[in-house]
């Protein structure tokens, strides 16, 4: 893994959790948040999982799970086996991920390996392929499809949606098509976009403003049980 937070209180529903980063991602998001990890992963040194599951077992009655996010950790082919070594220390595991590797993610979850999924939803699919390469758009669209699916329809696993509001990919228009994919989900989190710390150039984008969430929450009300700001 790439990095490592010892301890957060904000990244695993409030839990207790530590924190583990995966490099490399197969999307490029232009309101990205860890663009180290996604651009320049390869540069970064390497933390051995193995050691900080060995600190966790020593303090395990201080936390109550970890946090598996990155990048796009479902890229790592032996995250099965990273996560069941978590779970042997008897500590709950959320997985952050796009959705866009189907097959890792119904493997973790037929095998009860993930207690809590954090499903990123970007925009509508048409903005979907603007972030993600053209070669890999039939598949990758395919496998977000069947992801949201398995999370809303299929899986016994708790879960939620969630998207960083960036702006040009919440325009009015968007709002229906989006509200199509979220449709009958338990929980769908919206979060402000970070000009600050982007991808590729969209610091110029001015984020909404509060009133203005507060419209699209109100929004996709409609759609879910629960939809709140962050």
């Amino acid at each position: 893994m790439k990095g490592w937070l010892k301890t957060s209180l904000i990244d695993y529903c409030d839990k207790i959790s530590s924190v583990f980063f995966y490099g490399g991602c197969n999307f490029r998001c232009a309101f990205c948040q860890n663009v180290d990890l996604v651009l320049t992963d390869n540069s970064l040194p390497e933390i051995d999982e193995t050691k900080a599951i060995d600190y966790l077992e020593k303090k395990k009655d201080l936390y109550e799970g970890v946090c598996i996010t990155g990048g796009e950790p479902t890229l790592q082919k032996n995250l099965p086996e990273i996560i069941s070594a978590i779970k042997a220390t008897g500590l709950l595991v959320k997985l952050d991920t796009n959705g866009s590797n189907f097959e890792m993610l119904r493997h973790l979850i037929e095998n009860k390996l993930v207690d809590y999924v954090a499903m990123d939803i970007k925009s509508s699919i048409d903005n979907y392929k603007q972030v993600i390469p053209e070669k890999y758009q039939v598949t990758l669209l395919e496998n977000v499809a069947k992801s949201i699916h398995l999370l809303r329809d299929e899986a016994h696993v708790d879960y939620e949606f969630r998207s960083t509001l960036y702006p040009p990919f919440f325009v009015e228009k968007d709002l229906p098509k989006i509200a199509q994919l979220v449709n009958g989900a338990g929980k769908y989190y919206l979060q402000q976009y970070n000009s600050r710390v982007t991808l590729n150039g969209s610091k110029d984008v001015r984020p909404f403003k509060t009133s203005e969430i507060e419209e699209i929450r109100d929004y996709f009300k409609n759609y879910v049980e629960v939809c709140e700001i962050r």
